[in-house]
């Protein structure tokens, strides 16, 4: 099998991309060296090769377009996991070097920002004093390695992976045969716990609980990213057998991996050139060794815990959640969060939803801390519009960036918990652009930042998704596309307000029992068509709820619909015997308008086309081209 993936790669080696070129023209070892000259020589004297591959090897991303002559430094956290001395120390450095400013990443990372280069070396050498690295958390590396923020300490935490976490970063970290010389970056996620916490099933490689035989290992899942969720690779490893599958895993991919256009050489194109099976049996012989097939995997539910504030741990004490808006913290609150830790004997736990946990921390004492300026600051529980927020850095930080993003995930939830107050939960998470660090395709409702239309000109905008589950390990389906960032808040609340009504705990069950029976379009049409009623000030609201699915048939739903809005509206019925199956075209329905003159001419346009014999709508788009 091994010959196949030869095969796969001759066939797309025609043409090497720029990167590759670049990256042979200097060794790791020659770019570190560089970064210390670079220190001494100032920001003028780094090469564009320099900013766009070297110098993102050790985490340094250049911000000139954004904070002239400053980095953006990404600081590697594996799994999430932050003694007390290293949460001083990072505050510290970012207080000194950084405008007190932190921001939380989807990866249970950090990243420090208005870096000088001058001060890189001193920095390093800061974070080094305390275990903490930057190396490889940039470009064509394989990058920080998530877990359950909880290991070791959860009730549900059958195998506490962190330590053959660290045996895997081990294998590939600081190593010059390793530093820069993958096709593309690898991200790995590897979890013990039966909670899903840290979106376990969207990496390139996953190491899932599971069982076989009665006995608990991990079950191998490949090729999950940015909208593609890792397949099952039908192997079963013991926990001492993973650190060596890894690194075989990662040998093959970075001598078979596709190296010619980089928006397609992850780990997930090469495995759909040749077939998982065909993979996995090319990855038996490179290994030399036969693998087990896979065993039931037990990881499968999503965390809960975040909204009830705090968790119950095995020895009684408890870690209690810490909800950091859009992930935006700082120097001064890491440092306050490594103190409160340490007070209390316990550790910082950064989380992928860019929140943290502080653990060990005693039922006594949990009054004494929520009463710390930090809880006040980041509320222990905040309302569900924020409790599960996650947002990128955006357009004010990343090239790539099309809105602004943090700002506009905030405004949004405070405008929700303003209008719209609920109990439940709803996880919201947003990305700038399509490559997605938001991880908007898990998300319960997922945002990308788009361009949109406003009277001719162009406006920031969004793409609005929904149905993303980590349970579930599916993704969201997109629902309205190009949508003004100013209507985008106003949208969202007319479908919570329809969550609301529903009674469900969690939006991701009201999705699954009730808006997955219709067709995205449905959806759309119930949040537009709800806020044109809302703005003309009519005291009508249409629900989604009172009607039986019929299979996702946009000309059926639409007739549907028309029919009670019609009644609603305008007191009549659109036909006296239609349920009484009277065939449709044998009556024509009065126009709304003549029947409530009330109605606004366009409202009442719209209801007619739904249900009139001829005219009638056989898409939603036609009637949201329409809606005001």
């Amino acid at each position: 099998m091994i010959e196949l993936l030869q095969k796969a790669k001759e066939k797309r080696s025609k043409k090497i991309n720029k990167v590759e070129k670049v990256k042979e023209k200097m060794s790791p070892k020659e770019a570190y060296e560089r970064l210390g000259e670079l220190a001494k020589k100032g920001y003028d004297a780094i090469t564009p090769e320099e900013k766009n591959v070297f110098l993102k090897y050790f985490g340094l991303f250049d911000k000139d377009e954004f904070t002239p002559k400053q980095f953006m430094l990404r600081v590697r956290i594996p799994g999430g996991r932050l003694t007390p001395e290293q949460a001083k120390v990072l505050g510290e450095v970012a207080k000194e070097f950084g405008n007190d400013y932190i921001d939380l990443t989807t990866r249970m990372q950090v990243e420090l920002r208005y870096i000088h280069i001058e001060d890189v070396p001193t920095i390093l050498e800061r974070l080094e004093s305390v275990g903490i690295t930057t190396f490889q958390t940039g470009i064509d590396n394989l990058r920080n390695i998530v877990t359950d923020p909880l290991d070791g300490l959860a009730f549900d935490n059958f195998i506490k992976s962190y330590e053959t976490l660290k045996s895997m970063q081990e294998l590939f970290i600081k190593k010059d045969e390793w530093i820069g010389t993958l096709p593309r970056k690898f991200n790995t996620a590897i979890i013990g716990s039966i909670a899903n916490r840290c979106n376990a099933y969207g990496h390139d490689a996953c190491f899932m609980l599971a069982n076989k035989d009665g006995l608990y290992g991990y079950n191998v899942y490949l090729g999950g990213k940015v909208g593609k969720v890792a397949k099952s690779a039908d192997i079963f490893l013991r926990v001492d057998e993973v650190v060596p599958f890894y690194e075989k895993l990662i040998e093959l991919y970075r001598e078979y991996g596709f190296r010619d256009n980089r928006n397609k050489n992850r780990l997930y194109f090469l495995i759909e050139a040749v077939g998982m099976e065909a993979f996995r049996a090319a990855l038996e012989e490179f290994s030399g060794q036969t693998f087990e097939r896979a065993g039931e995997t037990i990881c499968r539910l999503e965390s809960f815990e975040p909204d009830m504030g705090r968790v119950q741990l095995r020895d009684g004490s408890f870690a209690l959640h810490m909800v950091v808006p859009g992930g935006i913290f700082s120097g001064s609150d890491m440092i306050e969060a490594g103190q409160i830790a340490a007070e209390h004997g316990g550790e910082v736990r950064l989380t992928v939803q860019q929140n943290l946990y502080i653990t060990n921390i005693f039922a006594s004492k949990i009054p004494e801390v929520l009463a710390k300026p930090l809880f006040s600051k980041y509320k222990n529980i905040h309302s569900p519009y924020f409790n599960n927020l996650v947002a990128c850095a955006g357009r004010n930080e990343c090239t790539y960036g099309v809105i602004p993003n943090k700002p506009d995930a905030i405004e949004m939830a405070e405008y929700l918990t303003k209008e719209l107050p609920l109990e439940g939960k709803v996880r919201m998470h947003w990305s700038a652009c399509v490559k997605g660090c938001g991880i908007h395709e898990w998300g319960d409702i997922g945002f990308i930042g788009a361009k949109a239309k406003v009277d001719g000109q162009v406006v920031d905008g969004v793409d609005i998704l929904m149905g993303g589950s980590f349970q579930k390990a599916k993704e969201a389906r997109t629902i309205l596309k190009s949508i003004p960032l100013k209507d985008a808040k106003h949208l969202i609340k007319q479908i919570m307000a329809e969550y609301k009504a529903s009674g469900y705990k969690k939006f991701e069950e009201f999705y699954e029992e009730v808006l997955s029976e219709f067709s995205p379009g449905a959806i759309a049409f119930l949040m537009k068509f709800n806020l044109a009623l809302e703005r003309e000030n009519l005291n009508y609201r249409f629900s989604l709820l009172k009607h039986k699915p019929i299979g996702r048939f946009e000309p059926l739903e639409i007739f549907d619909f028309g029919l009670e809005i019609y009644k609603n509206l305008t007191a009549d019925k659109a036909y006296l015997d239609v349920h009484n199956f009277q065939p449709v075209g044998t009556q024509k329905p009065e126009h709304p308008k003549k029947l409530n003159p009330a109605l606004p001419e366009k409202i009442a346009d719209i209801v007619y086309k739904m249900v009139a014999p001829k005219e009638r709508y056989q898409v939603f788009s036609e009637i949201l081209k329409e809606l005001p």
